[in-house]
Parts: structure tokens; sequence; C-alpha cells
């Protein structure tokens, strides 16, 4: 009996063996294989500005959870153009997926092109919906102006005069817009009396917003589609001396607003998960380059995008009562 319980605990350790360090064991050899000689590129709307700090975290923590490449580069002013030769660039280049961040649609047939070339792309943060991207990954617009709208109707108790801020021919700033509308269209007691255009400049937003108090005396608020819009509307309501009584709901969480809510000029901000955008757009690149999709055999056989067509990332509200972890300079 002694003996044949040796002989089956042999057997089981030899099977236990190859099951660990036997030939079959594909998991094991695809964890081995390295990645290091991939190459992922994010090309942005523009390089520059704080906004674009949690864009490269995102792109980087990724790549070296993968161990692959990954370079965060784009115009340094926005520039469809120039946007559209920094694409052509990486498709000379054969790298092995890009983000596009895309400043306008007409960026999409360079990312067709690029698609065409066996090139993988996703949008991130900005869409080019007439493209052939596989995925857009981002913000969903309307949805955020929307959170903001009925932020702002919180805070102003639904009742009061408000202007919204935003850049005329931007789509999603005007997607944003619209849904400040529908939100506030539910509370009678609001009216919008004006919508300013912030040109993209703090500087030009706070000309815009001073003329807009000094038009409508009785404003009770602004509503920021855009960062700077933000900003603006926070200078020229804290140098008119109406801190606290025209409320701000600004976008997004750089240093600069997130000083003026500690201070109480900006009442909260629309946040957005721009570290998530290019962290979550680099995994579904790496995933199609390196066929991990199972959903079908052979997606491209088939004619099925393997991937959603659309993620919104959703947005959040940073007011007093969360804003000092988002701080960086403290």
């Amino acid at each position: 009996m002694e003996r044949v319980l040796s002989i089956v605990l042999a057997i089981a350790l030899v099977v236990v063996l190859a099951v660990k360090i036997g030939p079959h064991r594909p998991a094991a050899v695809a964890a081995a294989e390295s990645r290091a000689d991939q190459h992922y590129v994010m090309i942005t709307a523009v390089t520059g500005g704080p906004y674009w700090i949690d864009s490269k975290l995102g792109l980087y923590d990724k790549a070296k959870e993968l161990g692959v490449g990954a370079v965060f580069t784009g115009p340094p002013t926005v520039d469809a153009n120039a946007q559209i030769e920094s694409i052509n660039r990486a498709v000379a280049q054969k790298v092995d997926g890009i983000i596009v961040c895309a400043v306008a649609d007409a960026v999409a047939p360079a990312i067709d092109k690029a698609i065409e070339a066996g090139i993988p792309v996703v949008c991130a943060d900005s869409d080019s919906p007439s493209s052939r991207r596989y995925s857009f990954i981002g913000t969903g617009n309307f949805n955020a102006g929307y959170r903001g709208g009925e932020e702002l109707a919180r805070i102003l108790d639904g009742r009061g005069e408000v202007a919204l801020m935003y850049i005329p021919g931007w789509d999603n700033l005007i997607q944003r817009v619209e849904g400040y509308k529908a939100a506030l269209a539910k509370h009678p007691g609001i009216t919008i009396v004006t919508v300013g255009n912030d040109k993209g400049s703090q500087t030009e937003a706070e000309k815009e917003c001073r003329a807009i108090l000094q038009a409508h005396p009785n404003l009770a608020g602004f509503g920021c589609v855009a960062a700077v819009g933000g900003q603006g509307a926070a200078v020229a309501v804290k140098q008119a001396g109406k801190t606290g009584r025209v409320k701000i709901v600004a976008m997004d969480r750089d240093e600069a607003t997130l000083q003026f809510i500690q201070e109480g000029v900006i009442q909260s901000s629309i946040a957005q998960r721009t570290y998530m955008m290019t962290y979550l757009a680099l995994q579904m690149l790496y995933d199609l380059r390196n066929g991990r999709i199972k959903f079908v055999g052979d997606w491209r056989q088939v004619g099925v995008n393997p991937l959603p067509p659309d993620v919104d990332t959703g947005t959040f509200v940073i007011d007093k009562t969360n804003v000092d972890p988002f701080r960086r300079n403290k």
C-alpha cells in the first residue's frame, strides 16, 4: 500500500511540475515577452498649459506598467494643420498606436491614413467623429455642461440672471453650453442673459466678464465651460467687489481655479478625468496591437470594431469641501 501511495505522489508531482514549467503555458510565455520595442504616441491639441499635466501622467504611468515606449507631443498652439503633420510623421515612423486629441474634425483624413497603414488610433479628450478611429474616450460634453447647469442652479437656489462663457466654434464647448441650457431650463426662476466669448484667453475672459457685469448689474452667476472662462470671471468678480454675491461655476482643476475655490471666489468647478483618458486609451491601443481582445476569432475579418465607440469618463465637482487634496502647490 505504501508503495502504491508513493507512486501516486510521484505522478502528482510530475503533473504539477509539467503545469508550472511545461511548454503548454501560453500565459507565462506572454508575460515573459518583452514589449520594449513598441512605441506609442499621444498627439495633443496643444502641448502647453497646466490642463495637460494629468494627461501626461496617465500616458506615462500606463506605458511604464505595460513596458512600452510612449511620447506626448503635438503643436505648441491650437493648429489643425500642425496636428495633421504630427499624425503623418507618426505614420512615417511606423509607431504601434496613436492617441489623438483632435483639434477639429479636419484631422479625420490623417487619422484614416494611419488606420489604413495598420496603425490603430484612439481619440482622447476631443473627438474626430467622422474618422475611422476605433474609439473616443473622454468627457461627455453635453453631460458635463448639464452637470454644471445643475450645480449653478443649486448654488443660486433656482433664481437669478446668469451668463455663460465659452469659445465659439469649438464643438465640445458648444455641447457643454447646450447642456447648461438644458439644465437651467428646468428652473423658470433662472434667466440666461448672455453667452460670452472668452476667446480661449484669461485676459480676454476678464474683459468680457467685466463688460457683462457692467451691462447686467443684477447678474447672479457665471457658468463657464472652459478653464480660462472661470478664471477670467473670478478676476472680474473679485475686482468688482462682488465676491460671494456673483456665484461662479468653473471648469477643470488647474491651480488657479483651485486657488479661487479656496478663496471663495469660485464656488465650484466641474472637473474632468483627464488622467484616465490617456491611461485607458493606451491600454486600448496596446490590446489591439497585441491581439489581446478575444471576443471573436478575427475581428478584422468579420468587420467588427472590438472597442466601444465612445467611452464617457464623466465629471466630478470640486468645491471648498474637497479642494485641498487636488492642490499641487499647497
